[in-house]
């Protein structure tokens, strides 16, 4: 199953390291939270529901003590991880829930100030959570999310509850795509459960006080849509520019790659730069009328191995003014890759960008840089969609 060290700051990598035997209580108990969550993701479905494994009440710091306590006061023993309910699993002191999630629009489960947004592990990009962001909700809590694929804010933002913030993934140490979700307690990053102690027979083992702290009405109206629920296909209804339409541009060299994995079976790919940006490919389209638009960018599985590529949207804010955003993807781990547990092929796959708004009197552009920090790893540009969002116009991404 997956294994993580969850890593958002260098507190918790202290916190959570498998040499520390213990976390020490606080020096004061902290009182009830008042229901805040909202859950990370579209939909109806429950956490538990959606979850492929569960918060580890017995030392959720990733201590391997053999032993795994659920919210329902469930024990399993013998370190198993297939002893719990169909599709779920008992991971041995695992600290937040793993959301069956492939290449969805990941939401801010509150509103608050992201605190991280970026590698959890900036020295090996396949250790601990992968691209990674925390939130910091101003009222004791925050929380964190882990194995992203694109990263669609910044450290220092604020954002809104429901916000859409990320697209899901498998980077980091993950065994296939999938939600890390947790909550902590702050100051000093406690592993808190969201859904509470709801057992009656015996006390609660965590050595901070659980709460339930999902809002009555927790759900998320669907307005962005799954572009992962797609299979590799345009989502019904897109606009797609691809590198063979009119309005697509390149600055720099790029190569020309050919198959059947390919937008109308073909791509264009260049190599990253470390330093300043020496290519760029640039997709320019008319939409049909202004409004907001989720964009999303086809990844193939091949010729596309860069971990942190740039693309930069450029659209008109909330008051009409131009503006531009960039947000970053990892491109390597969509297709066929290898992780620390083996081979995994998700087969090409749309990653979702974002929503943002557009003037239909000006063409919509989206541009990929080289500049990604990485000496020579190949950069894939092939094809993006624009696709409307009639409800959208609350949640924009880079107001």
């Amino acid at each position: 199953m997956i294994k993580h060290i969850i890593a958002p700051l260098a507190l918790i990598i202290t916190l959570l390291s498998f040499s520390i035997p213990g976390i020490p209580q606080p020096a004061h108990a902290q009182s009830a939270p008042a229901p805040f969550l909202y859950r990370p993701y579209y939909g109806e479905r429950t956490l538990f529901s959606r979850s492929i494994s569960m918060f580890d009440h017995d030392e959720p710091w990733y201590a391997n003590d053999g032993k795994f306590v659920r919210f329902d006061g469930t024990v399993v023993y013998n370190n198993s991880v297939y002893s719990c309910d169909p599709y779920q699993s008992c991971y041995d002191g695992h600290n937040g829930y793993d959301i069956n999630m492939f290449y969805e629009p990941v939401l801010a489960a509150a509103a608050g100030t992201v605190v991280q947004a970026g590698w959890s592990d900036p020295s090996n990009h396949e250790n601990g959570g992968g691209l990674t962001i925390a939130i910091d909700h101003g009222n004791g809590y925050a929380t964190l999310y882990a194995h992203l694929d694109a990263i669609l804010v910044t450290t220092g933002e604020q954002v809104s509850a429901q916000w859409q913030i990320a697209t899901s993934g498998s980077t980091g140490d993950a065994s296939g795509p999938h939600l890390h979700f947790s909550v902590f307690q702050l100051p000093n990053w406690l592993a808190v459960d969201p859904l509470g102690w709801q057992s009656t027979t015996m006390t609660d083992p965590n050595i901070v006080p659980d709460y339930y702290m999902f809002l009555p009405n927790p759900a998320a109206p669907t307005q962005a849509p799954c572009l992962g629920c797609d299979n590799g296909a345009a989502h019904p209804g897109a606009i797609v520019a691809d590198d063979s339409s009119a309005g697509f541009s390149t600055t720099g060299t790029w190569n020309s790659a050919t198959g059947s994995g390919y937008i109308n079976g073909g791509m264009k790919w260049t190599y990253t730069a470390s330093g300043q940006a020496t290519a760029t490919a640039t997709w320019k389209t008319a939409l049909p009328s202004s409004g907001v638009y989720e964009i999303g960018a086809y990844i193939d599985p091949q010729n596309a191995g860069s971990q942190w590529a740039p693309y930069t949207i450029s659209h008109v804010n909330s008051a009409g003014a131009a503006e531009s955003t960039t947000v970053w993807v990892d491109q390597e781990h969509v297709g066929s890759f290898t992780t620390p547990f083996g081979a995994i092929n998700t087969g090409p796959q749309w990653i979702g960008l974002g929503e943002y708004y557009f003037s239909a009197g000006a063409p919509a552009q989206v541009t990929l840089s080289n500049a990604t920090g990485e000496t020579s790893v190949q950069l894939g540009a092939d094809a993006i969609e624009f696709i409307p969002v009639p409800l959208g116009a609350n949640m924009l991404n880079g107001q």
